[in-house]
């Protein structure tokens, strides 16, 4: 990477970092226009999308940093915690499996991860379908069964989550 390209990606992580998200946006798209190849541009990118919730888009980086560099679990994790926003239950459940078999200690952040996002939406039953696959890929039985229940009463439908989109 140039000395270039890394002053961009140092200047929106700091961005990203300072909740400015659209500012990074713009450096991003930038730079993976200019690297394409840049897996960590791309999940930068993914990042700030997230932070503005257009979870559709960040799925999308989040997949292409993961394509760039399929030997780095925390990229899978990452996609799969995005895919489960989305409703995309069975491709983020590979996503998280892929993840747990280049290292077995990644889907932790996953934890952590939905964990934050249930305390503003605790009634969001992907959230905790997602909780749930993590927990299961841990070895946590118990606790998954938990958190696949509570999304189940909150609405959860295999049927209606086919693992293309939210809406069917």
């Amino acid at each position: 990477m140039s000395n270039h390209a890394t002053r961009l990606l140092h200047q929106s992580m700091r961005l990203v970092s300072e909740h400015k998200p659209e500012e990074a946006e713009v450096i991003l798209r930038r730079l993976v226009e200019i690297q394409p190849d840049n897996a960590d541009a791309w999940w930068l990118l993914g990042r700030a999308l997230s932070l503005q919730d257009r979870l559709q888009e960040n799925v999308e980086a989040f997949r292409r940093a993961a394509e760039l560099a399929p030997d780095r679990a925390e990229l899978w994790e990452t996609l799969g915690v995005a895919l489960m926003r989305v409703g995309e239950v069975i491709e983020g459940r590979n996503a998280f499996a892929q993840a747990f078999e280049l290292d077995n200690s990644s889907v932790n952040m996953s934890e952590y991860e939905f964990g934050k996002l249930l305390e503003t939406q605790p009634e969001d039953p992907l959230l905790w379908f997602g909780l749930g696959v993590v927990l299961d890929l841990q070895g946590r039985h118990d606790e998954s069964r938990v958190a696949m229940l509570k999304a189940e009463r909150l609405g959860f439908s295999k049927r209606l989550y086919k693992g293309t989109s939210r809406t069917e």
